[in-house]
C-alpha cells in the first residue's frame, strides 16, 4: 500500500535534484509528462501528483497551453555573446535611461497580466516584498534589494515564464536605475514617501483588485518618474 507513495517520493527528489543541479535550470519548460513518465517509469498520475506538489512549494509555474516552468531553482549559466544582454555595458546615464525605457513598456504590460492572473501564492509574495520595502523605508534603510525582489514578484504573478527570464537578464541595470532613484529620494524624503513608497502600495492595490489598466498606469508612472527627473537635470 506504500508503493504509490514511495513512488512520488522518489520522483519528487529527482525533479527536484535536476532543478537544484542545473539540469533544469530556472526558465526552463520542464519534459512532457509523457516524457518524465518514461525517464521514471511511472504512470501519470503519479506525475501529476509531484507536479502538483511542485506548484504547491513554488518551485514550478503552470501556463495552461505551454507547460510547466521551473520558476524557483538554479539560474541558467550567462553567455558571453555579442549583442547578448550580458554584453550589454552600461557606461553613461544614457544607458541607464534605456533601461528604465524599456522598463515603462515592458513592466507595464506585465503588471496588467499580474492583475489577470495572480493567485494566492503570487499575492503572498507580493505583499512580504512590499511590507520588506516599507520596513527598510521606515527605518532609513536601503530598499534597493527588496524594490527589486517587488517588481519581480510582479513579473512571476504575470505568468509568462520568459517575461521572467528577461527581466532577470536586465537585473544589473535595473538596480543601477533603482540606485540612482533612491538618491533622488534621499535628498526628498517627502517625495520619497508620497511616490515612490505610496505607489508601490498602490500598484499592489491594482493588481489585488484586478484592475489591469490602473496596473499598468501606475507601473508607467512610477518606472517614468525616474526618467522625468534625470531629463529636468541634464536639460
Amino acid at each position: 500500500m506504500g508503493r504509490p507513495a514511495n513512488l512520488s517520493n522518489t520522483v519528487y527528489a529527482g525533479i527536484k535534484s535536476s532543478i537544484e543541479s542545473g539540469e533544469f535550470p530556472q526558465g526552463l519548460k520542464l519534459p512532457t509528462e509523457h516524457a518524465l513518465c518514461e525517464r521514471f517509469g511511472v504512470s501519470r498520475p503519479v506525475i501529476r501528483a509531484v507536479m502538483d506538489r511542485l506548484r504547491q512549494e513554488g518551485v514550478i509555474e503552470t501556463v495552461r497551453g505551454s507547460g510547466s516552468f521551473v520558476i524557483d531553482g538554479v539560474e541558467p549559466a550567462p553567455t558571453k555573446q555579442e549583442g547578448s544582454m550580458v554584453a550589454y555595458q552600461v557606461s553613461d546615464i544614457g544607458d541607464i535611461m534605456e533601461c528604465q525605457e524599456t522598463r515603462l513598456v515592458f513592466e507595464a504590460e506585465m503588471a496588467a497580466l499580474a492583475a489577470e492572473r495572480w493567485n494566492e501564492g503570487d499575492m503572498k509574495r507580493m505583499e512580504t516584498a512590499l511590507n520588506e520595502i516599507i520596513k527598510e523605508h521606515n527605518r532609513g534603510g536601503d530598499i534597493v534589494n527588496a524594490d527589486y525582489l517587488f517588481h519581480r514578484s510582479i513579473i512571476q504573478a504575470a505568468k509568462n515564464a520568459y517575461a521572467l527570464l528577461v527581466f532577470d537578464s536586465m537585473k544589473e541595470q535595473i538596480l543601477l536605475g533603482m540606485s540612482m532613484s533612491r538618491g533622488i529620494y534621499n535628498v526628498l524624503p517627502e517625495y520619497a514617501t508620497r511616490h515612490g513608497l505610496q505607489e508601490h502600495v498602490d500598484m499592489l492595490d491594482a493588481i489585488r483588485d484586478r484592475d489591469p489598466g490602473e496596473a499598468r498606469n501606475i507601473m508607467r508612472h512610477h518606472i517614468g518618474f525616474f526618467g522625468e527627473k534625470v531629463h529636468h537635470t541634464r536639460v
